[in-house]
């Protein structure tokens, strides 16, 4: 099962947490139905992709590394 805390565009950079309720961050997948909606990490969908290189937002450049390796990755041979 995908999780949203496993998810490139799920963003601890724009999160909060709400009494002892779980954290909940802001989504960045404008393909996503959840797009700059505060999500919780166990929640899923279809825009999910794996974070391996670190959230698109990720410290300490605001994901620009991140992205840049998620490009290339991408990128047709």
């Amino acid at each position: 099962m995908n999780h949203f805390a496993d998810c490139r565009f799920w963003s601890e950079m724009v999160a909060q947490f709400i009494g002892t309720g779980p954290i909940e961050a802001l989504c960045l997948s404008e393909s996503s139905p959840n797009f700059s909606q505060y999500t919780m990490g166990r929640m899923t969908c279809d825009a999910w992709k794996s974070n391996h290189h670190g959230a698109v937002d990720s410290p300490p450049n605001y994901g620009e590394l991140a992205r840049a390796a998620y490009e290339a990755e991408e990128a047709p041979e």
